[in-house]
Parts: C-alpha cells; sequence; structure tokens
C-alpha cells in the first residue's frame, strides 16, 4: 500500500517535470524567434542603410541627382554605378520577400514594394532600368517578386523623386525667408 502511494506521487511528480520541461522546450524557441527576428530586422536594416550612404558620396549624388533631371545625359560609366545602385535595392527587396515568407518580416511584401517604388523607382531613369532588368526574375520561384514590383512600380510617376527633392527645397527657401523677415 505504501509502495502505491509512493508510485502514484513519483508518477506525478515526473508527470509534472515533463509539463515543466515542455514549458521550458516552448519558451526557449520563443526566445530563439524573436531573436532570429530581431537578428533579420537589424540586417534589413543595415541593408537599407548601406544602400542610402551611397547617396551621401558626393560624387555619387551628382550621378543621382543626374538620373533624376537629366537621365539622357548619363555616360556609360555613370549608368554602371546606377546600375549597382539598383541592383542592392532590388536585392534588398529580395531579402524582404525572403523574410515574408520565413515569417520573419511583419506586413505585407505589396507595401514595402510600394515604398521602395515611391522612394527609389519614381523617375524616369529607374523606371527604364527596371524595365530592362525585370526579365531577369522570370524563373517560377520569383515571378511573384516580378510582379509585385511591377505593380508598385507602375503606381508611381516619373517625377516623384524630383517632387519629393524639389519640395524639400521649397521648404527651405520659405524657412530662410520667414527666419530674415
Amino acid at each position: 500500500m505504501e509502495s502505491d502511494r509512493l508510485n502514484r506521487w513519483l508518477t506525478l511528480a515526473a508527470n509534472f517535470g515533463v509539463i515543466l520541461g515542455i514549458v521550458f522546450v516552448v519558451l526557449e524557441i520563443r526566445q530563439n524567434r524573436d531573436i532570429a527576428m530581431a537578428q533579420v530586422r537589424l540586417e534589413y536594416a543595415a541593408g537599407w542603410r548601406s544602400i542610402d550612404e551611397q547617396r551621401q558620396d558626393e560624387a555619387f549624388a551628382g550621378v543621382y541627382s543626374k538620373s533624376i533631371l537629366r537621365p539622357d545625359e548619363l555616360t556609360l560609366r555613370e549608368i554602371i554605378q546606377l546600375d549597382a545602385y539598383y541592383a542592392g535595392v532590388i536585392d534588398q527587396m529580395l531579402s524582404a520577400q525572403t523574410a515574408s515568407k520565413a515569417g520573419l518580416r511583419e506586413g505585407q511584401l505589396q507595401d514595402v514594394a510600394l515604398q521602395v517604388a515611391i522612394g527609389y523607382f519614381s523617375n524616369a531613369y529607374a523606371q527604364a532600368w527596371w524595365q530592362e532588368n525585370r526579365q531577369l526574375w522570370t524563373s517560377p520561384n520569383v515571378i511573384e517578386f516580378q510582379k509585385i514590383m511591377d505593380a508598385a512600380i507602375s503606381a508611381t510617376s516619373k517625377s516623384d523623386n524630383l517632387e519629393y527633392f524639389e519640395g524639400i527645397q521649397r521648404r527651405l527657401t520659405r524657412a530662410s525667408k520667414n527666419t530674415a523677415n
């Protein structure tokens, strides 16, 4: 009798230990997922910073502004520089797509694509670049990416980038006139 009672207590303790172990494993999995998501976000943000840092280079900023203001005057050398720049933008978008499919990115890829199209592809050069390069993304596993980018880029105008930068200049001009008065 006493041994039955002891066995019941030992079984209860063992079951409690198993449940506690399962809870611990679940918590570890969640923590690892959170760490993975944070790492993906950091790498994703670092990729965009790297792309935007290119525009901070004075020589490249000149090429970039020329691509917006006078794209028909770009030299082959400048087109090659811009090709690498826009390839980096597309690489970031492919990373966003991969992270979305893996469940490591919140939000819809279409929303990110539209933001990217507005920020990077709202000028004649960038849109021509995409039309020339879009055929690289026609394999069955990336055709969805091509369609998303096509839709996002076609939703922008060829003058949005120029209007954005000119808007900043207008605000600065108004602000300096207001402080001078």
